[in-house]
């Protein structure tokens, strides 16, 4: 945790980051690799961003595995608005 910690204190991060070491968190948001994915056996977690609502319900999941990130967070943004 250390090491996040100061991660996020070096990018600015304004928030606490999650350690997961036992993929326990990642595999109840079925984020855990599978067999046959890169990475597989490896403590990464699937790289997908979730949208919840202000009552923990989880309205859209978005896989990134190979997207290009720049438009990622505008189409979050503009899922927020749709759904408001």
């Amino acid at each position: 945790m250390a090491e996040q910690a100061g991660f996020a204190e070096a990018e600015e991060f304004h928030f606490r980051l999650l350690s997961d070491p036992d993929q326990t968190v990642g595999a109840a948001y079925d984020a855990v690799r599978q067999e046959g994915e890169d990475y597989f056996g490896m403590p990464l977690p699937r790289r997908i961003s979730y949208l919840i609502n202000p009552e923990g319900v989880i309205v859209k999941a978005y896989d990134l595995a190979g997207k290009d990130l720049s438009e990622h967070a505008g189409r979050i943004l503009d899922d927020i608005a749709t759904l408001g």
